[in-house]
């Protein structure tokens, strides 16, 4: 059985996040996903390297940007040989497995990704309309007027997963943190709570020279867009 960690509760009945920290919970649920770990990790760790070639010369988001591009790149590789299709839906690029139509799009976390202890991670961007507006009771005042919140709830049929992953150098000692995980709840356009986490150990990488054959052509990706699945 995979561990759990408990989402802080909201309200009566708050669900729980299930968290797959193992390596053997981990493959197996990856297995049953269709998405083979080494894959993400080799992706990951192509990412870091690109990121890594970025010089003083270049302008300052170029190896943020290289580590998402080239992630994502080898990510839709591998999985669209394995059967998955290929979209850029609202200039997101992502890959949909057509038996069940499960979406997998990479995306940049905060420094909890990849941490079993503390808060949930979050996503650094707007991620959209994988989500359902839904306005609960949270209090009632002095003169009985209801308070209520508004929070965006996932789908129940939407199937979609996060590369998320976090590349810092903290305390002189250069760090990576990755987890594949699913979205449950949304604040401000930042997704903040997960149904499940598949937690990811990624070895830093060497550093590996430059793709010159990839073209640079593509989408413009842009912070605050939709996934309209």
């Amino acid at each position: 059985m995979p561990d759990s960690a408990n989402i802080p509760p909201i309200g009566p009945a708050a669900p729980q996040c299930v968290v797959y920290s193992t390596p053997v919970h981990r493959r197996e649920r990856l297995h049953q996903l269709g998405v083979p770990e080494e894959l993400l990790v080799e992706a990951l760790q192509r990412g870091i390297a690109e990121k890594l070639n970025a010089e003083i010369y270049d302008p300052a988001t170029a190896g943020g940007y290289d580590l998402y591009r080239y992630t994502t790149r080898h990510v839709r590789e591998g999985l669209h040989r394995r059967g998955w299709e290929l979209s850029d839906s609202n200039n997101i690029a992502l890959v949909r497995k057509p038996i069940d139509d499960t979406v997998l799009i990479v995306c940049s976390g905060d420094q909890q990704t990849g941490q079993l202890i503390g808060d949930a991670p979050k996503t650094k961007r707007s991620k959209g309309d994988v989500f359902l507006e839904v306005t609960e009771i949270v209090a009632i005042d002095l003169l009985g007027y209801e308070e209520t919140e508004t929070k965006m709830v996932a789908l129940p049929d939407a199937n979609v997963w996060l590369l998320l992953h976090y590349h810092a150098t903290l305390n002189g000692h250069e760090i990576i943190r990755a987890e594949l995980s699913r979205p449950r709840v949304a604040e401000g356009g930042t997704i903040t709570e997960w149904s499940e986490r598949i937690i990811l150990y990624v070895p830093l990488p060497d550093a590996m020279p430059d793709d010159e054959t990839g073209s640079d052509s593509g989408p413009i990706i842009t912070p605050d867009v939709k996934i309209r699945i």
